[in-house]
C-alpha cells in the first residue's frame, strides 16, 4: 500500500520552508490572480520559481492553485500563468474551472490535473467523470464521510485527497454564492467575504468549528487516501510549521495524537475546539463554533520554535543519497547518487600523499563523508575503495562531499524539459441561435399546475413529483452514494411514467442520468462561467446548460455558445447548500421543515429564506428575487427560466404571463449579478 502525501498550504517562501522543514510531502501555493486566495500578498514570479526549485531538490511536490471560474478574456493569461509554472517544474495544477482544465489537457498532456473541491465532488460518479475528463486526482468535498471516501478510493480509479485539518465551510465548495451576491466578493473567484462567520438571527447558525481528523489519520492511510490536506494558505508560516510537523508524525508514526499535540493545535487556531463530524457522520449543534481568542503570549514560545525549525539555511535529512569514494595515489573520485537524477562525479586530482603513522581507513573515510549538516541529504549508503598506506585529510574530503553535493542539489533543482504545445480552440463561433421561450422551475405540484397551459417551453418539477407525473425531473444538488439507490429508484418510475429530461446541479449526476438514457440540461451547479466549459459539457453529453449568474451580460453575450444555453431571469437565487441541517437548528433540535418558511435574519435586518432539501440538508435563498427584464435574443441564450420556490401558487402564474407577455412587473426585486459582475 502506498504512503498517503501529507500536503501543506503554504504563501510565502518562508512558508515554503516551514513547511517542508516540518515534514510535509507535498505543499500547494497559488500564483497570479487565478487561485481562490487572490486576497493573499502572493508571489512574484522569481519567488514561485525559487520555491518550485526548492522543493524539487528536496523531494517536494509542487501543487499550484488555478481554483477560480475564469471568464473568457481571462483564458489566455490563465494559460500563460499555467505555462509559466509548468516550465517551472510544478508538479500539478489544481483546477475548478472545466473550460480552462480542457485548454491545459491540449496545451499539456502529460500535465497532472486535481479537480479542486470547489468541483463538489462528493460521490463515486463525481470522481469517475472527473477521471473522463483528465483528472489524475479529486480533492472531495469536506463533507464526505468515511464510507464515501473508502468506496471513491477503492473504486473510482482516480487518486483520493481529503482535508484534515483547517476551516470549513457551511457550504459545500463551490456551490456558495452568498459573498457574491451580498457583496460581488465571489468564492468561485477566490475573493469570499466570509458572511457566513457573521450572526444571523440572534446567534452564528452558519459558523462551523475547525476541522481535525487528527484521529483519524491511520484510517485514511489505511484506505488508500493519496493526499492527506492542511488548509491554511492565509495563515502565518509558524502556523503551518506546527501544524505540519504535528501530522507528519501522526502519519509517519501511524498513530493518534497525544494530550499536547491537541493542546498545541488547539492553541495555534482553532473555533470552540475542532469537530470530526462530517467524516464520522455526527452532524448537528456540536460542529458550530466561532474563533477561540488565545493570548499571544501563550502561543509565542510555539511560533519562536517552529520559526527556529524553518529558519532560513536550516535542513532537514529529507534526501537518501549514496556516496562512492575512490582513492589512490593520483587523487580522489566521488559519485554520488539520488536514485532521481543521473547522479554527479566530482575529482580532486592533487596527488595523495603515503601516510606516515596512520593511514586512512574505509571507517575514517566514511565518517567524513557523512557529514551532510547544512544540506537536506543524508547518506544511505557508501562505497569506499581505498589504496592501502595512504594519507587523506578530512578538509580535502569535505570539500569533495560539498561539491559532490552543491551539483546534486542543483541538478535536482532543475527544472525538467517539458514541451507545451501551441494549440488554439477548433471550436468557432456557432451562429447565433434564436431565442426559443421561457422555462420554469418550480418546488410543488400545485406551483406545476398553476403554469400549465401557459406557454412556457419546459417546467422543471423535484424528482419526487417527477416520478409520479413524468415530467422533465431536478434532480437534488447534492446525494451521497448512500442515497444514490433511492434516486436511481425515483428516476426509473420517472423515466417510466414518461421523463426524459433532468436537470443537473452536479458533475457526478452526468454518470447516473446517461446511464439511464437521459437527455441531460445542466443547472447553475456546474459553474458555466466561459464559452469552454460550455464545449467540455457539450463533450460530456449536455445538450442545453444554465449559465452561472455570476457572469455579467456582457460576458454572456460574448460566451460561444455550441448547446442550447438557459439563463435564470427571475427568482430568489439559490446562495449556498447546507449538508447541516440551519432549520432543525432554527427551531431548537426539532424537525420544522412543513411548517411554513423558516428564515435566518442578517445584522441589517434582511431575511434569507431557508429551503428543506433532500437528505435533510438546507438550501439558504437570496433576501429579495431576481427580476431580469432584457432583450434576451441580443444575448444569444436560447431560454430564460423563472426559478419558483416559496411563491404561493398564484403568484408563479402571475409572474410567468407577465414575463410572457412582457409586461411590467411590480415588486422589491434586484437584478443581481448581471450588470454589476463580481470581483
Amino acid at each position: 500500500m502506498s504512503f498517503p502525501e501529507l500536503l501543506a498550504p503554504v504563501g510565502s517562501i518562508e512558508g515554503v520552508r516551514a513547511a517542508v522543514q516540518s515534514g510535509a510531502g507535498a505543499v500547494y501555493m497559488g500564483y497570479g490572480t487565478f487561485n481562490a486566495r487572490r486576497g493573499a500578498k502572493g508571489f512574484t514570479r522569481e519567488e514561485m520559481a525559487e520555491a518550485i526549485s526548492y522543493c524539487r531538490a528536496r523531494g517536494v511536490k509542487t501543487n499550484l492553485t488555478l481554483n477560480i471560474l475564469t471568464g473568457d478574456r481571462e483564458l489566455e493569461p490563465a494559460l500563460e500563468d499555467a505555462k509559466f509554472l509548468y516550465e517551472a517544474g510544478a508538479d500539478a495544477l489544481i483546477v475548478q474551472d472545466l473550460g480552462l482544465a480542457r485548454l491545459l489537457k491540449q496545451h499539456a498532456p502529460d500535465l497532472a490535473l486535481h479537480a479542486s473541491t470547489q468541483m463538489t465532488v462528493h460521490t463515486l460518479d463525481g470522481a469517475v467523470a472527473a477521471k473522463k475528463l483528465g483528472f489524475s486526482r479529486v480533492v472531495l468535498s469536506r463533507e464526505c464521510s468515511l464510507d464515501e471516501i473508502r468506496l471513491i478510493t477503492e473504486k473510482s480509479g482516480i487518486e483520493t485527497e481529503v482535508f484534515v485539518h483547517g476551516a470549513l465551510c457551511m457550504c459545500y465548495s463551490g456551490q456558495c454564492y452568498l459573498s457574491s451576491v451580498i457583496g460581488r466578493r465571489s468564492g468561485n473567484r477566490g475573493l469570499c467575504a466570509q458572511p457566513c462567520r457573521l450572526p444571523y438571527s440572534g446567534g452564528y447558525p452558519l459558523s462551523l468549528k475547525d476541522l481535525a481528523l487528527a484521529d483519524h489519520v491511520s484510517e485514511l492511510a489505511d484506505l488508500g487516501v493519496s493526499s492527506l490536506k492542511i488548509e491554511g494558505r492565509l495563515k502565518r508560516p509558524e502556523y503551518t510549521a506546527i501544524v505540519t510537523q504535528i501530522y507528519a508524525g501522526l502519519l509517519r508514526e501511524h498513530r493518534g495524537p497525544t494530550p499536547i499535540e491537541r493542546e498545541t493545535l488547539q492553541k495555534v487556531f482553532s473555533r470552540d475546539g475542532f469537530t470530526d463530524g462530517y467524516l464520522t457522520g455526527q452532524k448537528g449543534g456540536a460542529m458550530f463554533g466561532v474563533k477561540t481568542d488565545v493570548p499571544l503570549h501563550e502561543v509565542q514560545t510555539l511560533y519562536d520554535e517552529a520559526a527556529r525549525r524553518f529558519a532560513e539555511g536550516r535542513e532537514a535529512p529529507l534526501v537518501p543519497v549514496s556516496l562512492s569514494l575512490t582513492a589512490d595515489e593520483t587523487g580522489l573520485l566521488l559519485n554520488a547518487w539520488d536514485g532521481e537524477t543521473d547522479g554527479v562525479t566530482v575529482m580532486d586530482v592533487s596527488p595523495v600523499e603515503r601516510a606516515q603513522n596512520r593511514p586512512a581507513t574505509a571507517e575514517s573515510v566514511q565518517k567524513s563523508l557523512e557529514k551532510t549538516g547544512g544540506t537536506p541529504f543524508f547518506v544511505k549508503e557508501t562505497h569506499i575503495k581505498l589504496a592501502d598506506g595512504l594519507m587523506i585529510p578530512a578538509s580535502r574530503l569535505n570539500a569533495l562531499r560539498r561539491e559532490a553535493l552543491q551539483t546534486l542539489l542543483a541538478r535536482r533543482a532543475a527544472p525538467p524539459a517539458r514541451q507545451w504545445n501551441e494549440w488554439e480552440s477548433a471550436a468557432s463561433k456557432p451562429a447565433c441561435r434564436p431565442f426559443c421561450g421561457f422555462t420554469a422551475s418550480v418546488r410543488t405540484k400545485a406551483q406545476a399546475d398553476a403554469l400549465r397551459g401557459l406557454g412556457l417551453q419546459t417546467v422543471y418539477v423535484p424528482l419526487d413529483i417527477a416520478a409520479k407525473t413524468g415530467q422533465p425531473a431536478v434532480l437534488p444538488r447534492v446525494f451521497s452514494d448512500r442515497e444514490q439507490p433511492e434516486i436511481e429508484k425515483m428516476l426509473e418510475k420517472a423515466r417510466q411514467n414518461g421523463t426524459s429530461t433532468v436537470l443537473i446541479g452536479n458533475l457526478g449526476q452526468m454518470e447516473l442520468s446517461k446511464r439511464l438514457g437521459l437527455s441531460v440540461h445542466g443547472d447553475f451547479g456546474l459553474n458555466a462561467f466561459n464559452s469552454e466549459t460550455l464545449a467540455a459539457l457539450a463533450g460530456c453529453g449536455v445538450s442545453r446548460q444554465t449559465l452561472s449568474f455570476e457572469a455579467r451580460l456582457a460576458q454572456i453575450r460574448d460566451m460561444q455558445k455550441p448547446v442550447e444555453t438557459e439563463l435564470i431571469v427571475y427568482g430568489r437565487l439559490p446562495l449556498m447548500v447546507f449538508e447541516n441541517c440551519a432549520i432543525r437548528r432554527q427551531h431548537g433540535g426539532k424537525c420544522a421543515c412543513k411548517n411554513g418558511v423558516t428564515v435566518l435574519t442578517d445584522r441589517k435586518g434582511e431575511a434569507f429564506p431557508l429551503l428543506p432539501e433532500f437528505g435533510c440538508r438546507n438550501t439558504l435563498l437570496g433576501n429579495r428575487p431576481l427580476c431580469l427584464r432584457e432583450d434576451l435574443a441580443k444575448l444569444g441564450v436560447t431560454h430564460a427560466r423563472l426559478q419558483f420556490t416559496i411563491e404561493p401558487p398564484e403568484e408563479c402564474a402571475r409572474i410567468a404571463r407577465a414575463f410572457l407577455a412582457d409586461e411590467p412587473l411590480a415588486g422589491d426585486f434586484t437584478k443581481g449579478l448581471y450588470h454589476r459582475g463580481v470581483e
